[in-house]
């Protein structure tokens, strides 16, 4: 029971990581700003909602598309930790500074903003290919119907952890420094440089071992 909470945990803390609060937070101000309270409730839930839909078909169809393209678990290892190693290093190096520089900063009339829930501020604000490849490459691994339970979990609990980000757009409008953000940014940035270096080596050591029983064969 307590290695299944430990890898709930684990993996949970990996998509918060990805997901970026801080980050998410000062990107999403310059969007959202001080919108009617209904209208920013509606998007932080649709944010969220979609965030663990499509997460939930790529976890459960991971393998299948896997097995149907002909790629490797341990290469798709590889490229979930280039992708990590991609989107925690300029976190760790400059925080949130400089962080969605393409979202649109124009305020935006409040029939529109819904049309922003799908794209910029669920795609690529809270997820992009990293964090699918990330998903993938954990669904993967978890080659036990336990192992696939557990990481539904954490997908389920990132929903709350998605709207409540957002919501928190309103309340922490203007109240938090920047220099907080900042720091809190490079903290995600270093969890998930950390993460990445795992599945690097991870990834390669399968490879490499993958190889040699070919080639001892």
């Amino acid at each position: 029971m307590n290695e299944w909470l430990d890898n709930i945990l684990l993996n949970y803390v990996t998509f918060v990581s990805l997901f970026s609060p801080p980050a998410t937070i000062t990107a999403a101000t310059i969007i959202l700003g001080r919108i009617d309270r209904n209208i920013l409730w509606q998007i932080a839930w649709k944010i969220a909602a979609g965030y663990t839909l499509v997460m939930l078909v790529v976890i459960w169809l991971g393998n299948w598309l896997l097995t149907a393209l002909g790629l490797s678990a341990d290469a798709l290892t590889v490229t979930g930790g280039i992708a990590l190693l991609a989107q925690g290093w300029p976190m760790l190096i400059r925080g949130v500074k400089e962080e969605h520089s393409d979202i649109p900063v124009s305020v935006t009339p409040p029939k529109d903003i819904m049309r922003l829930a799908m794209v910029p501020l669920l795609f690529p604000l809270s997820m992009g290919g990293g964090t699918i490849a990330v998903g993938i490459s954990l669904a993967g691994h978890s080659d036990s119907l336990s192992g696939m339970i557990q990481l539904s979990v954490v997908i389920l609990l990132m929903l709350p952890t998605i709207a409540l980000t957002f919501l928190a757009t309103g309340p922490l409008h203007g109240r938090l420094s920047p220099g907080v953000m900042d720091t809190l940014a490079r903290i995600s940035g270093i969890i998930l440089v950390t993460l990445a270096i795992q599945l690097l080596v991870s990834g390669m050591v399968g490879l490499i071992t993958t190889n040699l029983k070919h080639l001892a064969g």
